[in-house]
């Protein structure tokens, strides 16, 4: 009987390890399951509002102060040494970028008749240089309205008043009649000078309430072959002293920025149309202060 009764035991342990097999593998599912979940919540509470640097929105808010030349509107004149807003540009900048950037298809082209040759033509008071070697100037007609529409959206005000903006260096336009006329400049500038490249590559977008800030890289380049400058922003002439130490005469890539270019940071604000206008520029990391 005693030995039928440990036999009997030895059976029930074999039993109960059986059954413990299961529920280990199902405790140890049920933890595995629940590091998953608690990383899945923490990436994405991590990228809450990362948008994608090939976002529809984030290359349309980059592109704001992009001009396809540097001559144009004073070019990337919100890369400063220091945060740039709204008021720290001069009006003629504004509606100068609001001209570039607005739909010019519905402008008119339109020809006046001078007395000679390289001379000028006078428009109720607006002077134009005639197109080389004829006797007639071709100054384009945009309704000011279309420029203003742009204006509110880039800046989020109403355009300031401003009778008259450069261009660039050959055109001026006027504003007359509730339109601006635009053609070559009686008066114009040609700047001579070394080559100039600038790069930029954005790091990231993040989206938080109705903000949108677009960081970036970015590095002015002058000059050519073995004599390259490399600067921290676009209108000033600080050096980057550790771009420079590590310039080839290449195009600059992302993981050179990255490492030795000015980190910006740049703000824009949901207007109630549900577009974004700019806010503010400004650096915010410089490779040459770490340690």
């Amino acid at each position: 009987m005693e030995k039928e009764k440990k036999v009997k035991e030895e059976k029930k342990g074999k039993i109960d390890n059986n059954k413990k097999k299961p529920d280990i593998l199902l405790i140890a599912l049920y933890v595995v399951l629940f590091i998953v979940v608690v990383a899945l919540i923490v990436i994405k509470i991590k990228n809450i509002g990362v948008l994608p640097n090939d976002n529809e929105l984030v290359v349309e808010l980059n592109d704001y102060f992009s001009t396809s030349d540097l001559g144009l509107c004073n070019g990337l004149f919100n890369y400063g040494e220091k945060k740039i807003t709204y008021n720290d540009v001069d009006s003629a900048s504004k509606i100068c970028i609001a001209y570039h950037k607005s739909d010019i298809k519905s402008a008119k082209a339109l020809t006046y008749d001078a007395k000679k040759k390289d001379s000028t033509c006078n428009v109720d008071g607006m002077i134009f240089k005639t197109d080389e070697g004829v006797n007639t100037c071709t100054v384009s007609k945009l309704d000011r309205e279309v420029v203003d529409k742009t204006y509110k959206k880039l800046f989020g005000k109403d355009i300031e008043d401003n009778e008259s903006f450069k261009y660039d260096g050959y055109h001026v336009c006027y504003l007359k009649d509730d339109s601006y006329y635009c053609g070559l400049s009686e008066l114009y500038s040609m700047t001579v000078g070394v080559e100039v490249n600038v790069y930029r590559s954005v790091e990231k977008a993040i989206k938080k309430k109705d903000t949108i800030t677009i960081y970036d890289y970015f590095a002015k380049v002058t000059g050519s072959g073995d004599q390259l400058t490399c600067y921290k922003d676009y209108r000033n002439l600080d050096i980057n002293d550790i771009c420079n130490k590590n310039l080839k005469n290449e195009d600059l890539k992302y993981e050179f920025l990255e490492k030795y270019g000015i980190k910006y940071k740049h703000t824009f604000k949901k207007a109630s149309d549900g577009t974004y206008y700019w806010v503010s520029t400004e650096p915010v990391a410089d490779p040459n202060t770490k340690e």
